[in-house]
């Protein structure tokens, strides 16, 4: 059984079960309201995907895209779940707080990206992420800010 990412493009019970039993249960929407009141919104800043490590299936789908993929999170209270779409489906990628940490690099041609090593099982992922400057260093805060 497959406990790294789920399609959520359709409205199945039994899959956001599955999502949310890794990544914690969602924030009300007080603690939600609340959140974004105080700067700190639930739903992070949307960066360009340039790669996956240790998700093969999902890379595979990935794979001949021309169009760019995106991803963002949404946190919730045990963790963060990571989505992405390839072509007209949703993929969710649940994410405890105790598995994740990211890292600021620079590649060669001065690109600033950001990449989250995940730990779940004995598998390592890594999610690889770039976009504008101040896109990444919003996104870089509100991980940090979400590591709580």
């Amino acid at each position: 059984m497959n406990n790294r990412f789920w399609n959520v493009t359709y409205n199945d019970p039994g899959r956001w079960r599955d999502v949310y039993a890794i990544s914690g249960p969602r924030l009300s929407w007080v603690e939600g309201f609340s959140d974004t009141l105080k700067g700190f919104p639930v739903g992070s800043p949307k960066l360009e995907l340039k790669g996956i490590d240790g998700l093969t299936e999902l890379q595979n789908l990935r794979a001949g895209l021309n169009d760019r993929t995106h991803i963002n999170f949404l946190r919730t209270k045990g963790g963060l779940i990571a989505f992405t779409k390839v072509r007209l489906e949703v993929y969710a990628i649940p994410i405890r707080n105790t598995e994740w940490r990211v890292e600021r690099i620079i590649d060669a041609s001065n690109c600033v990206q950001l990449v989250m090593h995940i730990q779940r099982d004995g598998v390592t992922m890594r999610l690889m992420m770039a976009g504008a400057t101040s896109t990444v260093s919003r996104m870089q805060i509100w991980l940090q800010r979400a590591d709580r």
